[in-house]
């Protein structure tokens, strides 16, 4: 093993452990979802973590700027620029996410149908929605300790949150959910008060300063986030298309069975998200340092990381699929063989994304949100919508499962030539 790939692993184990164990707790919430709530509960789940993830997005763009330029002036050995911009950082996210929120709750209801409710699941929707949109810093306030914890080089600590994390949030969802049966209510409180448990323990290792920066530092943040934002805006964007071509074509069954898939996805998805988090510090302090072979070591190792972890759990999931459905659908036999199909045919995507998450991450790290914006706007938006429109007229809704697939084997046609010129760029500036 690589000095680099070492070093990589030391960020990125505990990282994507962490990364894994909040998998296994959205999944053992969705289980107890299922079961105290039944099938509408987890429609209720699917149609709002659009919005819930467009949130979410602008908190990790805030987030990822913050890092990155805090990481450089680390790599500069300028620890109290560093620290004042932590400071700016938390602030702008505070400050947004209060904005956010309190637009949202203005307009609730109408949000509620635009993303898709019909007057069956709505009640739950609303319901759901409006605890997690008033309680939404409490939701994100963990990615910002995670990633400052990071930079400030004890990736070990994230692990020991996520477990934390976890165990309130499984232990608050039996009593909330299934013992007091406060139903969505319960689900949405468990969560928040889980994440802040999270944030709550990490918050000692985050490195704050006296507030440094200037607007310019602070549209600095936001134009080296918003690459990571589009990727999580145009992924819910994309699941709000899936949620409606969904119920026009299967009704509220289908969404169910997507929000199973969903469950399944979280295990790839948050545990690459996991490794890029790690990539960050890494990849701006080598930045910062004008260290272009590092840079160029750091990136080999993550890719070769990101596919073992796509391709094993595409495997995985491929052998043992009946079975990760069985505990979500509750012995609803129409909810498990439709969730068998889509899972089948959905998880192909494993096989190509990771390179596409690392390639969106690798150009944020170095500063070139641009391209990054790029690669995320393919993979969710640009490449993904055509087929979920087109496909399911001529094959049926096997197109609905199949178009993720195509998105991201289209997007790898961006990708490459994009890793390609970025390093050659970054070898002519630096080296």
């Amino acid at each position: 093993m690589s000095p680099a790939t070492r070093k990589l692993f030391r960020y990125a184990a505990p990282s994507i452990v962490g990364m894994l164990i909040v998998s296994v707790q959205m999944m053992i919430d969705g289980m107890f979802v299922s079961r105290g709530v039944g099938s509408l509960g987890l429609a209720a789940v699917n149609i709002s973590m659009p919005l819930i993830n467009a949130m979410l997005s602008v908190a990790i763009m805030i987030i990822s700027g913050g890092v990155v330029i805090c990481g450089i002036a680390k790599g500069q050995d300028d620890e109290k620029l560093a620290g004042g911009y932590t400071t700016l950082t938390f602030i702008a996210l505070v400050v947004t996410m209060m904005l956010i929120s309190a637009v949202v709750l203005c307009f609730l209801k109408k949000i509620c149908y635009m993303l898709g409710s019909n007057d069956e699941v709505y009640p739950y929707v609303r319901t759901y929605l409006g605890i997690m949109t008033g309680a939404i810093i409490f939701y994100v306030i963990p990615n910002f300790t995670e990633a400052f914890t990071r930079l400030a080089g004890k990736p070990n600590k994230v692990f020991t949150s996520g477990v934390i994390c976890c165990v309130v949030n499984v232990v608050l969802d039996y009593v909330f959910v299934m013992r007091f049966r406060w139903g969505m209510a319960g689900a949405a409180v468990a969560t928040c008060i889980a994440n802040t448990s999270a944030a709550v323990v990490l918050s000692p290792n985050v490195r704050f300063g006296k507030l440094t920066g200037t607007w310019r530092d602070i549209r600095r943040i936001f134009f080296n986030g918003s690459s990571e934002m589009l990727t999580s805006v145009s992924a819910s964007v994309t699941m709000f298309f899936f949620n409606i071509v969904l119920m026009k074509n299967i009704g509220t069954l289908g969404v169910a069975a997507m929000t199973i898939v969903y469950y399944m996805n979280m295990i790839v998805n948050m545990s690459i998200y996991g490794l890029s988090q790690a990539l960050y510090p890494l990849m701006s302090c080598a930045l910062g340092a004008r260290d272009c072979d590092d840079i160029r070591r750091l990136l080999k190792a993550s890719l070769k990381m990101s596919a073992a972890i796509g391709v094993g759990t595409f495997v995985f999931v491929q052998l043992f699929k009946r079975q990760i459905v069985a505990v979500f659908a509750d012995g609803d036999m129409m909810l498990t063989e439709l969730a068998v199909t889509a899972a089948t045919f959905v998880t192909i995507h494993y096989l190509m994304s990771f390179a596409n998450i690392i390639g969106s991450s690798f150009h944020t790290a170095v500063e070139r949100p641009l391209e990054s914006a790029v690669i995320a706007l393919c993979r969710s938006l640009v490449f993904a919508l055509l087929p979920l429109f087109v496909l399911p007229q001529i094959i049926g809704n096997l197109g609905i499962w199949l178009s993720m697939p195509i998105a991201e084997l289209l997007t790898l046609f961006v990708t490459v030539p994009l890793f390609v010129a970025t390093m050659r760029r970054l070898k002519k500036n630096l080296c």
